[in-house]
């Protein structure tokens, strides 16, 4: 971590080199500097590797990480005292002359001890055996290069040795005794827990005999009206708005969804009794077969939840078993390597010191899979036997071995993964947005955005991070960290002071940490504190889903304007404050301090009014505003942040003008109201690859969809009308380099298919209210993978698509089509169909005879619907999809 530290610092001095004119001797300072930085670096990779095995060692690499951490403050500070400066008056010109002169001469007298403190610490390498292992990182990026755009997914082929624990567990929970039950998975950490009660959950015979499933993540920060509010959405229909009821409320309307059936509630990761006390009330015993299930790591909350049941102990796998698990992750890439017996004899051995224990398994199993030849195998195999020499239960040690095995950069990423809460899904593009601010991807010739997606598509790869959804075209949407592997970078952040998490303990911040995670159990308005080289402040909602904030008046976690002039006041050297799901309903002038600033998270907050002095924050690369409905006026002064890459809005039509024409590193650009984006010129958002406009299109047609077709990086585009029907939209057809489109509104006829754009793979339609002449026209788009239908999109209460319609189309989604009562497929109509999902489609009265002829189909998710509907297909319709499969009920 010292090298990305060094690494960070020696990027930033490259840049301030660029863009400060400095002095003759500053400058002189600041290149030695980094020369001095840049020959340390050599060293780091050889010491941060013996740093386990000797304190010495570690101290030194400690030495250099805060060297390195006082120059940036230095420079950061420097900065900050000039740009103040610059403010000034004129009639204070000539003692803003002599700050200069004076704040010149400090940094020089600075940067000359910090050199000092270099030279010092390099003359001390020797001594610890530290040697040169030679300068750069080139081979780790080409073989990243290499996993460009590689899809990390696995497969259920790699779960062995849960046969018989599946068996069991299907039996005890589908037998004939009708009273409740609460069955418990039980077992340490990494013992396949969650994994055992997923192949349970989704196995044919509970599908069949629990008619009403849900299936809730509890973890450690529970809320308790989170998973009421999460079973309820999976058990029934709430016509009422949720996120507005009280716990009681809660319970009372999950109890009388249950009560009418038999159902199966799993409750995955439960920590403490209280977490099952708390909902417990909600679950109805009405002696009819009902059970719920619980995975935890202690058995005493087994035995409370149902002391009647035995719990079902997870074992450890056995060496059979095992070494399976173990060749399919670590000959992923090579079937017959394990023919070798010197290969073999090795892995069994590393095999037999993970214990049994699969996430162990998995993890050195990865690790492996990038490593071929036997001395590879050796050096882990050595490291193993010195790392459980130390570790009592040796699962800490092969988890340190995976990450003491990462890159510099990657083990950046993986810590600041550790800062969000326990079991979230983190949103991958999110992710890249934090990680570019933080200064943890280079700019190095590629788009910062691709780099990071292939730095968290290399964790995957390691076994470091999940999956937790993927997009239809196998792209990660959104990934978590499993909680061991999420408890070692807590413990690696807090070892190298790379961040710390303010939870359930009111308890006072180290003062040589630069990043803080604020959860809203913590009560930062009552604990403030102040930490001048802070960089990072994430707030987090762990109370409920950030996607269902209520603002009340009295919302304890609020925060209020002194909170944020105290931000500004005592975090100046900030360059990330994300404040999401926080009410927050002004920003004030005091945010025009925070310089350094590079991302600013203000989505769905109540945000009603934000200072114009935003227009100070030069270094803001994300500005995220979206989801606030009452923020009708953002100042016109967007256009000074020159270097924003990320801007995310409501699109509204009120207040001024919106001048953005100037920002020409903008890459994402959503939303805008159409009347704002016309008083723009397009064509100098040269980089600009995704936008999203609403507004009226009927009034200046021609020029609006020209000033789209100025954009030649676009890729994404999301038209949305509003008050008018759209225009004709044949002027699409030049958007050559356009593979995604989103139309929200009335569209009275399609273009042709030749007149879409030519490259186009993604279209999804909203409120379109097409009829089947419009089917014919989308079925014949030659390029067409993915296809979404959405809620009034289509009018017409027979579709019928043609003998050999949409060649491509891989994904269909039917989505809220109120008037659908029949689809019909003729011959060879979407053949390449992968996955098909029909959500809330009341009348549709059954599924196609020709579903029978999709034999690439992998996939039928079948959400909300009517229970005429679900029979049939499990019943007398069943002949048309007995070949898929996966058939998903929801």
């Amino acid at each position: 971590m010292a090298e990305a530290a060094v690494s960070f610092v020696v990027e930033r001095l490259a840049g301030i080199l660029e863009e400060i004119d400095f002095h003759t001797d500053v400058r002189k300072h600041v290149e030695r500097l980094q020369e001095e930085l840049v020959r340390m670096r050599c060293f780091l990779k050889d010491a941060e590797a013996k740093q386990d095995d000797d304190e010495r060692v570690r101290n030194w690499v400690s030495d250099i990480r805060n060297v390195a951490y006082d120059a940036e403050d230095l420079i950061d500070t420097f900065l900050l005292r000039m740009e103040s400066l610059k403010k000034n008056h004129f009639f204070k010109r000539s003692a803003s002359v002599f700050k200069e002169w004076k704040h010149r001469s400090n940094i020089a007298n600075e940067l000359l001890h910090i050199q000092g403190r270099i030279v010092n610490i390099s003359a001390s390498r020797e001594t610890y055996g530290i040697r040169n292992i030679g300068e750069g990182i080139s081979t780790a990026r080409e073989r990243l290069r290499k996993l460009r755009r590689s899809s990390p997914r696995r497969e259920e082929k790699d779960i062995v040795g849960l046969d018989e624990d599946i068996d069991k567990l299907v039996k005890q929970l589908v037998k004939t005794d009708d009273q409740w039950h609460a069955i418990s998975i039980v077992g340490m950490g990494g013992i396949g827990k969650t994994t055992l009660a997923k192949k349970v959950y989704n196995h044919g015979d509970i599908e069949a005999r629990f008619p009403s499933r849900a299936w809730v993540y509890v973890s450690q920060e529970f809320s308790s009206k989170d998973l009421l509010e999460a079973i309820i959405k999976q058990v029934g229909s709430p016509r009422r708005k949720l996120e507005s009821l009280g716990e009681e409320e809660l319970e009372g309307i999950l109890f009388e969804h249950l009560r009418r059936k038999r159902y199966l509630v799993v409750l995955d990761d439960v920590w403490s009794i209280e977490a099952w006390n708390s909902i417990a009330k909600a679950f109805p015993d009405r002696s009819n077969g009902s059970r719920v299930m619980l995975t935890t790591r202690k058995n005493g909350i087994a035995l409370k939840a149902d002391a009647q049941s035995i719990p079902y102990h997870l074992h450890l796998l056995s060496e059979e078993d095992g070494w399976m698990l173990f060749c399919k992750k670590a000959f992923i890439h090579n079937n017959d390597s394990y023919g070798s017996p010197q290969l073999e004899e090795r892995g069994k051995e590393i095999v037999a010191k993970c214990a049994g224990l699969p996430l162990a398994i998995i993890v050195v199993g990865g690790l492996l899979s990038t490593k071929k030849n036997l001395g590879e195998w050796k050096r882990v195999l050595s490291n193993i036997h010195s790392l459980f020499g130390r570790e009592a239960d040796g699962v800490s040690a092969i988890l340190a071995l995976s990450y003491n095995d990462l890159p510099y950069y990657l083990k950046s990423c993986f810590l600041h993964l550790g800062q969000f809460p326990e079991d979230r899904l983190i949103p991958s593009h999110k992710l890249y947005r934090l990680w570019i601010a933080e200064g943890l991807i280079p700019q190095q010739g590629e788009r910062m955005e691709d780099v990071a997606e292939d730095y968290l598509n290399e964790l995957i790869e390691r076994n470091m991070v999940q999956v937790a959804k993927w997009s239809v075209n196998d792209r990660v949407k959104q990934c978590r960290l499993h909680d061991l592997l999420r408890d070692l970078s807590l413990s690696k952040a807090k070892a190298e002071s790379f961040h710390e998490i303010q939870g359930c303990q009111n308890l006072q911040p180290s003062a040589k940490s630069r990043r803080h995670a604020i959860y809203s159990t913590f009560q930062w308005p009552q604990c403030k504190y102040s930490d001048p080289q802070l960089r990072s402040l994430l707030f987090f909602r762990v109370d409920h889903n950030q996607s269902q904030v209520n603002y009340y008046i009295n919302d304890p976690y609020k925060m209020e304007v002194s909170d944020l002039d105290y931000i500004g006041k005592s975090f100046k050297l900030l360059r990330i404050l994300e404040l999401e799901g926080i009410p927050c309903s002004k920003v004030s002038s005091i945010i025009g301090v925070l310089i350094h600033l590079k991302y600013l998270g203000l989505k769905e907050t109540n945000l009603q009014e934000i200072s114009p002095s935003i227009s100070s924050l030069r270094n803001l690369q994300t500005l995220d505003v979206a989801a606030n409905l009452h923020l009708k006026i953002i100042p016109n002064v967007i256009w000074k942040l020159i270097k924003l890459r990320h801007l995310y809005m409501c699109g509204h039509k009120y207040g001024g003008p919106l001048r953005v024409d100037t920002l020409l590193h903008l890459q994402v650009l959503s939303e805008i109201n159409v009347e704002k984006w016309m008083q723009n010129n397009p064509a100098k958002l040269t980089s600009l690859r995704k936008l999203g406009i609403r507004g009226n299109f009927s009034f200046k047609a021609t020029e609006i969809f020209d000033s789209i077709l100025a954009l030649v990086q676009l890729q994404s585009l999301y038209l949305r009308a509003e008050d008018a029907d759209f225009p004709p939209l044949t002027q699409l057809s030049a958007l050559q380099n356009l593979i995604k489109l989103h139309i929200r509104g009335t569209v009275r006829q399609l273009p042709s298919s030749h007149e879409f754009p030519p490259n186009l793979t993604q279209l999804t339609l909203e409120h379109t209210h097409l009829k089947q002449d419009s089917v014919r026209v989308i079925e014949n788009l030659p390029r067409l993978l993915i296809l979404r239908l959405k809620a009034h999109s289509y009018d017409g209460q027979k579709m019928t698509i043609s003998v050999n319609g949409f060649p491509q189309l891989e994904f269909l989604e039917f989505h809220s089509l109120e008037c659908l009562e029949e689809l019909n497929l003729e011959e060879g109509a979407v053949l390449r169909l992968r996955s098909f999902r029909i959500i809330n489609c009341a009348n549709l009265k059954m599924l196609p005879e020709g579903m029978k002829s999709l034999g690439a189909l992998r996939e039928l998710d079948i959400e909300e619907m009517p229970k005429a509907f679900v029979d049939r297909v499990r019943g007398e319709d069943f002949y048309k999809v007995q070949h898929v499969p996966s058939i998903l009920f929801v």
